[in-house]
């Protein structure tokens, strides 16, 4: 996708990014099981890529401070106008896979969902840098990326899916400074929530507590 901006600030947002869920409760189920596991409550939180919201929903009434990152201004006017004037939430419209104005080890957690798994790998190392210097020691980083399947071309869900596997991502994350904790696929009740069909993963990674 050579023009993410124009891309989203064309795309039909009517269903607010809720088709892409699998099913209700498929999106209940990574909340719980996924979000709220690895998203601490009461911290500063940066996400990046909201969409219409749809994790900034459950983000924002939990955190001390949430800012929603996007390379497109639509998404985040869609987001301004579903939390009103919720003081907790700020706005960064970015110029690519940069994190302008979040100073050094100012952020607790990051959430990443449906974005990185149509960026470019070299974009995603970018990212992956800037998150490594806004997290705080001991900060967590959760992106959902593709997994190897649905290669460089469009996928049953549609849009294009970067050429990633997990084993590139855990190795630019540790390239970043960051340590991988777990690479998963699947979630809920004896693991029947999954990313099967889409031949993605999750990759919870942290910041290393400094070194006394």
């Amino acid at each position: 996708m050579a023009n993410h901006s124009e891309y989203w600030s064309t795309y039909d947002w009517s269903q607010q990014g809720e088709e892409w869920n699998a099913s209700p409760e498929w999106k209940q189920a990574l909340i719980d099981d996924v979000l709220l596991r690895w998203i601490p409550a009461d911290v500063a939180t940066l996400e990046i890529g909201p969409g219409a919201g749809r994790w900034a929903d459950v983000l924002a009434s939990r955190t001390s401070s949430l800012t929603l990152v996007d390379v497109s201004e639509r998404p985040l006017e869609l987001c301004r106008e579903r939390f009103g004037d919720n003081a907790r939430v700020s706005y960064l419209l970015t110029q690519g896979s940069e994190l302008p104005g979040i100073p050094d080890g100012s952020v607790d957690a990051v959430w990443s969902f449906d974005v990185f798994v149509h960026l470019a790998p070299l974009d995603q190392a970018n990212y992956l840098r800037e998150i490594s210097r806004v997290l705080a020691p001991g900060g967590v980083a959760v992106i959902h990326h593709a997994d190897g399947r649905n290669r460089g071309r469009l996928s049953s869900r549609g849009g294009w899916r970067s050429p990633m596997s997990r084993g590139l991502f855990a190795a630019l994350a540790t390239e970043s400074g960051l340590h991988v904790e777990r690479q998963f696929d699947s979630w809920g009740p004896d693991g029947r929530y999954d990313l099967s069909d889409f031949g993605d993963v999750i990759t919870a990674c942290r910041m290393p507590q400094e070194q006394l």
